[in-house]
């Protein structure tokens, strides 16, 4: 935690990617590894990095296999309890691509969409409007090594093409949300 007054507060909100979980799940890669750790190591106590990273979170569905993976749910009260916020990162959509859930690449656009402009309401509540940072999640490729084995059943080459194509949609929605887009 950094005790700094003056540090400026980033919140990291996303999935397994931000919470450091490891290719394999056999646990989670060490603070220092993780890419909110890289973050913070390269910005330095200027910065206070806020890790909200949660293996299988979704946008805005309800997983009933692990309960409590909504992402929609869970930011509000997230955006309350670490405010003042300097800027948000917003990093999801690669556990709405899980088979389970068929949603297509504008669906997943659409929920994110939803969460940003979430973000958007609820800061501007507090403050002047917080900058939003919109990351497109990794693309799933079917044909990793290992890939079967970690991932048959939840994950298929439909959610690999679909992975591909969800850059594209969320930097649409970067631009009807009037996101500065990089």
């Amino acid at each position: 935690m950094n005790i700094l007054a003056a540090a400026k507060s980033i919140l990291c909100f996303g999935d397994s990617n931000t919470w450091g979980q490891k290719p394999d799940k056999t646990g989670r890669y060490p603070a220092n590894v993780r890419w909110t750790g890289v973050l913070q190591d390269a910005l330095g106590d200027d910065y206070y990095i806020i890790e909200e990273g949660l293996s299988s979170r979704t946008a805005d569905l309800e997983y009933s296999k692990k309960p409590g993976r909504n992402g929609r749910a869970y930011l509000e009260p997230c955006l309350d309890s670490h405010r003042p916020l300097d800027l948000v990162i917003l990093m999801l959509g690669t556990n709405d691509l899980k088979i389970e859930f068929n949603r297509s690449a504008e669906q997943i656009a659409a929920a994110i969409k939803g969460l940003v402009g979430l973000i958007q309401e609820k800061t501007k509540q507090h403050s002047a409007s917080v900058p939003i940072l919109l990351v497109s999640p990794i693309h799933i490729i079917d044909t990793a090594p290992r890939f079967a084995e970690f991932y048959t059943g939840t994950y298929d080459h439909e959610s690999a093409l679909k992975s591909q194509q969800l850059a594209n949609e969320i930097k649409r929605v970067a631009a009807e949300t009037r996101l500065r887009v990089c």
